[in-house]
């Protein structure tokens, strides 16, 4: 006859082996829907804010917020230039295209609410001297990269801005709403 004890003891680790690994299971699950949610949950605005003076494009303000209810991290955001074309007054064939550099702006932590100025604005300023350009036809993107708080790795996100002419024949910075 077989001793009873074995069987029980045999019966117990496969009982707190099947609830370790149902534990683990339970644990990843968990971990993979908290990675997703903080990495998603964060909200970076971009705003754009018009020059006192008037037709000034250069004197543009491009900032960003953080709309979240919590921080993020090792934020770094810069201006990617798509296009930007100047037609000088009387001319309207001629098509002045230019690549420009930007300088980044860097945060180590961007709490709710609070913004941080991307330079874009200067930059094209220092770039374009011509006071007679009647018309600047500019695309680009600020382009982010951040850490949601408790992650280690970074989220990056792109917001696409443009020049538009007014109804009072001004030229002002536009944010083209994201798809």
């Amino acid at each position: 006859m077989q001793d009873p004890q074995p069987t029980a003891k045999r019966r117990l680790m496969r009982v707190l082996l099947r609830t370790f690994e149902w534990l683990i299971g339970i644990a990843l699950i968990i971990l993979i829907v908290t990675g997703f949610v903080l990495t998603n949950l964060p909200k970076i605005s971009a705003d754009v804010s018009g020059s006192l003076r008037s037709n000034d494009l250069m004197g543009t303000v491009f900032s960003l917020s953080n709309q979240a209810s919590w921080p993020v991290y090792d934020v770094k955001a810069g201006c990617e230039i798509l296009r930007v074309d100047e037609l000088p007054p009387g001319n309207r064939h001629f098509v002045g295209s230019a690549t420009f550099y930007f300088p980044e702006s860097r945060n180590e932590i961007l709490s709710p609410k609070q913004k941080l100025t991307v330079p874009c604005g200067r930059a094209i300023a220092t770039k374009l001297d011509s006071s007679e350009t009647a018309e600047i036809h500019a695309e680009m993107f600020i382009v982010v990269s951040f850490r949601p708080g408790g992650l280690w790795w970074l989220k990056s996100e792109k917001f696409p801005m443009r020049t538009e002419k007014t109804e009072n024949g001004t030229w002002i910075w536009k944010s083209i709403p994201k798809d």
